[in-house]
């Protein structure tokens, strides 16, 4: 096993693990954070300490992940979550010997190396850095927010679980949508379907009238925050790794039947066999209907990527094509977001433009961009802190609203977060000399 090192440092880090005994992970972020070697390392390491984590925390410098870590001998360890992204250059990758294929893997009894096994490299030249907020440019203006997917953009992803992908491919984002160099260029915010981003768009116009009337910039702030984890199934980049996986294995027309049969019979929304019409794993068609849902009588093309994906990552599916979903998934998310706790809001943040209107887009899953410009990036924290008080307004609001069963009560954090996500007036956040004071303590920098 071997490691390309591209510069000194990381040869002098091989040298010192493998003529030690046996580093432990907590020592090597002991000698990052003493200064004597300064390769940062990806991803929330288990009992990292908080000046090696503030040390280490801009992606645009990370250059060694947990794969990497592995390959210099650091096993066995407590492995950092979601960290193996090589984000330096496109070129870099790490030879990792790791076990390949399917490992077992429980709640009760988890694999350390599952989540870990991927290849994925930020393509170089396509995102803008990250950057601090100026708040001096935000003050006098609103904060809104709605709900957004957890996904990385322009990473290439060409292994996981061992696998090398026969047909490798890229991320299409998520919250880093807006520091696209191009979008940034077209000034691109963020992207929907239609009808949610001609919605989303409305409600910007709204605030800004809102925020003239009470004497601010007439300048509104969107804020994204994340949903949790699988909140990326109705985007296409799950389905394509899945797609490749399958490319590459070519399973068994058994285990192709049975998973067909699981999609076309599940139940969804209470309808069961909705997705009757799924073409099937190992039809010529299976990629036009999960990308575009040609051949379908109801639903959509979305909705049936986000059943794929559920009977895909399945343990029948796991076993059977030989690779961990949780590879996947830690490959295509973004890891300034991915193992935060969801509901963050703040961690990019773009100026809407809404008089500019919507416009067709790129993105796969969601065609329609919405205008505005990219601002910068924070910590971030969750969105009922970040909204204050108009947050709490909207849960008052919603408290004791019946539930899906008799006699019980709905979850007003959700529909609050649900009114600050699609109300078209009152939810947005003014941003006044005590509110940006707040949000500087609350948000940090990036």
């Amino acid at each position: 096993m071997a490691y390309p090192y591209d510069d000194p440092e990381e040869a002098l880090i091989a040298e010192a693990i493998r003529n030690s005994n046996g580093p432990t992970m907590q020592g090597l972020m002991d000698m990052l954070a003493m200064g004597t070697m300064t390769v940062p390392v990806v991803g929330d390491v288990a009992g990292l300490g908080a000046d090696a984590l503030r040390m280490y925390q801009n992606p645009e410098e990370r250059t060694m992940g947990n794969a990497a870590l592995a390959g210099l001998g650091l096993l066995p360890f407590v492995p950092p979550m979601g960290a193996t992204k090589m984000l330096k250059g496109a070129s870099r990758q790490a030879a990792v010997d790791t076990p390949s294929g399917y490992l077992p893997n429980t709640t009760s009894n988890p694999n350390p190396m599952v989540g870990t096994r991927f290849s994925a490299t930020q393509e170089a030249n396509k995102l803008a850095p990250r950057q601090d907020i100026n708040y001096d440019d935000m003050l006098g203006g609103s904060l809104m927010t709605y709900p957004t997917d957890m996904l990385s953009r322009h990473v290439n992803v060409s292994n996981i679980s061992g696998i090398d992908l026969n047909n490798p491919f890229s991320t299409v984002g998520g919250l880093t949508y807006m520091s696209d160099l191009d979008n940034i260029r077209n000034q691109v915010g963020y992207a929907s379907g239609k009808t949610a981003a001609t919605s989303q768009n409305n409600r910007a116009i709204k605030a800004i009238e809102e925020n003239i009337r009470r004497g601010g910039s007439g300048r509104v702030f969107m804020a994204p925050h994340t949903m949790p984890r699988s909140g990326e199934n109705f985007s296409t980049s799950p389905t394509e790794g899945l797609l490749s996986i399958l490319d590459t294995v070519n399973p068994s027309p058994e285990l192709a039947a049975e998973l067909s049969d699981r999609v076309r019979n599940a139940t969804v929304k209470g309808v069961k066999g909705k997705y009757k019409d799924f073409v099937g794993i190992g039809d010529s068609g299976l990629r036009e209907q999960l990308m575009t849902g040609a051949g379908l009588d109801v639903g959509s093309a979305g909705d049936l990527r986000k059943v794929f994906v559920d009977k895909m990552s399945s343990f029948t599916a796991e076993k059977g094509l030989g690779f961990n979903y949780q590879d996947l998934q830690n490959a295509i998310l973004d890891p300034n977001v991915m193992n935060k706790q969801p509901f963050l809001m703040g961690d990019s943040i773009y100026e809407a433009l809404p008089n500019l209107g919507t416009s067709v887009g790129t993105h796969p899953a969601y065609l329609f961009n919405m205008p505005g410009v990219f601002k910068g990036n924070t910590a971030g924290a969750p969105v009922s802190d970040v909204m204050g008080d108009v947050y709490n307004q909207a849960k008052i609001a919603n408290t004791g609203k019946p539930g899906p069963r008799p006699g019980t009560f709905a979850d007003a954090d959700q529909l609050a977060r649900g009114s600050l996500s699609t109300a078209g007036e009152g939810i947005s956040l003014f941003l006044d000399e005590t509110e940006i004071a707040r949000l500087m303590r609350l948000f940090g920098q990036r």
